[in-house]
Parts: structure tokens; C-alpha cells; sequence
């Protein structure tokens, strides 16, 4: 299992070095392999990013975890893993405005039917 979390952690190593990502290379991330498939709302979950509870945040090191659910990632290329990576990463949420910074998981920007989209546009509201 840890041999298999490497693997998503070297992935991230490299995505994180994007502009994009500029304010959280500090976040405490642990990056977790699981043998779980999982579905929410009928779809295949590939992976997913979750908080670490401030509950837990005594004994836990970490900010974050993002976890890839194996049996749904096994016909992704490497190409397609980076794209999750960075996916996932793109939740992962900071505050700086107090004196320690706090996290967040950051919601979709989007959240439509694939059959709007390719029919309407992403921006059907606009029209």
C-alpha cells in the first residue's frame, strides 16, 4: 500500500510545481492508495481530497488527504493521473487572512450535465 501511495505522491510532486499552485507547497498533504472503489451519486469517484478534522489534527501531521480509489484509476495512463492530480490538488484550500492560516476544500467551480454542456454550451445562462 505505501509503494502504491508513493506512486500518487511522486505524481503530485511534479503537478504541484504548476504557477498554479503556488500557495499551497506548504499544505501537509498525504497522498493514500486505496483498494475501495468507490461511487457517489452513481458515478465513479477516481479520487478525492478531504481535510484532515481539526478533531484529529492532534495526531495527525497532515493538512489534507487525497485519496485515489485504485479499482476506478486502473485504465488512466500516467498523462490522465497527472490531470486527477491536479484535479484534486485544486481543493485544496488556504486562508491567510488571521495569524494562522486555516483550510478549506474548495467546492467545483462547475457543477452541470455533460448533455447541457455539449448541447448548450457551458454558459447556457448567458445566452
Amino acid at each position: 500500500m505505501i509503494e502504491r501511495s508513493t506512486k500518487y505522491k511522486r505524481i503530485a510532486e511534479k503537478v504541484i510545481q504548476l504557477p498554479e499552485f503556488d500557495d499551497i507547497r506548504d499544505v501537509r498533504i498525504a497522498y493514500l492508495a486505496s483498494d475501495e472503489e468507490k461511487k457517489k451519486n452513481y458515478k465513479t469517484v477516481f479520487a478525492d481530497c478531504t481535510k484532515v478534522s481539526p478533531r484529529y489534527s492532534w495526531c495527525c501531521k497532515y493538512d489534507f488527504f487525497i485519496t485515489v480509489y485504485e479499482p476506478n484509476v486502473l485504465e488512466l495512463d500516467r498523462k490522465q493521473l497527472e490531470i486527477l492530480m491536479i484535479h484534486e490538488l485544486h481543493h485544496v484550500g488556504i486562508n491567510t487572512d488571521g495569524q494562522e492560516p486555516s483550510y478549506y476544500v474548495v467546492p467545483h467551480d462547475i457543477e452541470e450535465f455533460d448533455s447541457i454542456i455539449e448541447r448548450y454550451g457551458l454558459h447556457w445562462e448567458d445566452k
